[in-house]
């Protein structure tokens, strides 16, 4: 009992750092979205309950976008979730790991979206050596998680991951420990959305040669590193602005052919209507857009994946398209037309619409070890 009184002070002693953001967007038909975007700090405890306190009981939906935070903060805001049986969503594109995962785990129901990573490990305390794994601290937290309702076997697999690696939660491992989880539907396309279709350029057009190279550039990098590495040479110029630097061609492909045989299964999937082309006299264009992407290493057990934004300069030659400028950002908030809580929301209010009986208590999963968790690793996101 000593022993947790201590961690409890601990966690409460931190010294105070940046609150996370919390936004309150009512939505059509009397429900309401509160948004968490920033690590979760012991602030944001009563921060959270004083904008939930008047909040509807069932008709609230918490969308968090958070690389954790303190332990408690996350365990106390998910018990506040739960109080208020609020549901809880992890948006497309989106990071919610460590303390942000518990307070999610809160939701009486959890959506994530399709491109977004729900991430837990074991709790720890910071010694002089590194972090290291906290016996008091797991306490608090098991029993938090057997509160809310998840079983032994979930409590085990949420646990697992030590605390310098993260077990990146898939639906299936989800289903397999008795975590209810349910993957938001794809957004109606509005009527208003035609501005959002990419511009149709004329066949042979300097644009649509621009946008047909990168797209087959991105076809290329989702394939096999056999007839990717090949063609690498040709596709850059003899001097690249490779992310704001002017480098050398040979050092541009030494980093691909790194990335390439790092990640051996790749996917780059450009979201429709973000791709646009601008052509300069001379024939020079810049392609811009947005993707999905998901690797892979041959030793990792879960892919990463996110979303990024890109840019290209392409020289049009007779002998081929070459890139000689090349960026990419990796987005923590997907790139939209509007602020991220409009397709959250529509996605929610079709959920709710749907929604008629009160969220049954999940099934215990058959007992099994979970597999030993790997670091999801921080990759760059467009080649």
């Amino acid at each position: 009992m000593r022993s947790v009184c201590v961690i409890v002070f601990w966690l409460l002693a931190l010294p105070v750092a940046k609150a996370a953001d919390i936004v309150i967007k009512p939505l059509e038909g009397g429900s309401t979205l509160i948004a968490i975007d920033g690590e979760l700090e012991l602030s944001d405890i009563d921060s959270f309950r004083a904008k939930a306190e008047l909040l509807p009981i069932g008709r609230t939906t918490v969308e968090f976008r958070s690389k954790g935070g303190k332990l408690l903060a996350g365990i106390r805001i998910g018990a506040q979730i739960r109080a208020k049986r609020f549901n809880t969503v992890v948006p497309d594109g989106a990071q919610c790991a460590s303390a942000c995962a518990l307070a999610w785990l809160g939701g009486v129901r959890r959506f994530v979206g399709e491109y977004s990573s729900v991430g837990f490990h074991t709790a720890y305390i910071l010694k002089s050596a590194g972090p290291s794994e906290s016996g008091p601290g797991n306490a608090i937290l098991g029993a938090y998680l057997n509160q809310i309702g998840l079983s032994e076997e979930a409590i085990l697999y949420i646990t697992h991951a030590a605390p310098t690696s993260v077990q990146w939660m898939s639906l299936e491992e989800a289903a397999e420990y008795g975590i209810t989880v349910t993957k938001l539907p794809p957004l109606s396309v509005s009527p208003d959305a035609s501005n959002a279709v990419t511009p149709e350029h004329p066949q042979g057009s300097p644009e649509q040669r621009a946008i047909d190279f990168v797209q087959s550039l991105f076809e290329r990098w989702s394939g096999q590193n056999d007839a990717l590495l090949p063609v690498l040479d040709k596709l850059y110029t003899e001097k690249v602005l490779y992310h704001g630097k002017s480098v050398p061609r040979q050092t541009v492909l030494l980093s691909k052919r790194r990335f390439a045989n790092r990640w051996t299964q790749r996917s780059y999937a450009v979201r429709p209507g973000s791709l646009s082309a601008t052509c300069a006299a001379g024939g020079t264009c810049r392609v811009k857009g947005t993707m999905n992407w998901k690797l892979h290493e041959a030793t990792a057990t879960t892919p990463s994946r996110g979303v990024a934004s890109f840019a290209y300069s392409i020289v049009l030659k007779d002998s081929g398209p070459q890139i000689s400028a090349e960026t990419d950002t990796v987005n923590d908030k997907p790139s939209t037309t509007s602020s991220s809580l409009g397709p959250v929301g529509r996605s929610i209010q079709q959920l709710l619409a749907q929604i008629s009986r009160p969220a049954k208590t999940p099934a215990k999963a058959a007992a099994k070890a979970p597999a030993k968790a790997a670091a999801k690793p921080k990759a760059p996101a467009a080649q």
